[in-house]
């Protein structure tokens, strides 16, 4: 799978040498490993159920993260988050297996929420709001633009395995 990563490399617009392993991307260290899901599609109702896998890339300065749906849902995705020292943010690019391929930003954690903005060429404007729960679980919504207003396009509830 180092092609779909290469590619979503290419879309933060390059990335760090291990030499200059930026600090900041070991905030996500709690995220790495394995997760389970299972939510809801809000608007419908429908349950959604899926895996996650967070590792560690390019000698620390990255961290890639594998998404897949459970059947009968069919998304998968690749991200690839860095941190952009200069920016002062964290970056990442999302590709799927319908062809997306989208660019995010997030300026870090805010106590235990991380929030990945759209970039501005996202249309709709969507979030991935990841919340850290005091159980240990993780929460993730991903919100899009709607009349005006982001609502929760789906909500996953994930636990380590």
């Amino acid at each position: 799978m180092r092609v779909p990563f290469l590619f979503a490399l290419t879309l933060l617009g390059g990335a760090a040498s291990a030499a200059e392993a930026p600090a900041p991307i070991q905030a996500m260290q709690p995220l790495l490993g394995s997760w389970h899901c299972a939510g809801v599609f809000p608007a419908s109702g429908k349950k959604i159920a899926s895996t996650m896998r967070f590792d560690t890339e390019l000698g620390g300065a990255g961290v890639l993260k594998h998404h897949d749906d459970i059947a009968p849902n069919t998304y998968r995705a690749v991200e690839a988050w860095t941190y952009d020292a200069k920016g002062k943010q964290f970056n990442a690019a999302i590709v799927d297996n319908f062809g997306g391929a989208r660019r995010f930003s997030a300026g870090g954690w805010e106590g235990d929420t991380l929030t990945w903005t759209s970039a501005p060429e996202v249309q709709p404007a969507q979030k991935f709001v990841y919340v850290r729960m005091a159980d240990g679980g993780l929460r993730v919504d991903w919100q899009v633009m709607r009349g005006g207003s982001f609502v929760v396009g789906d909500t996953l509830s994930c636990k380590r395995p």
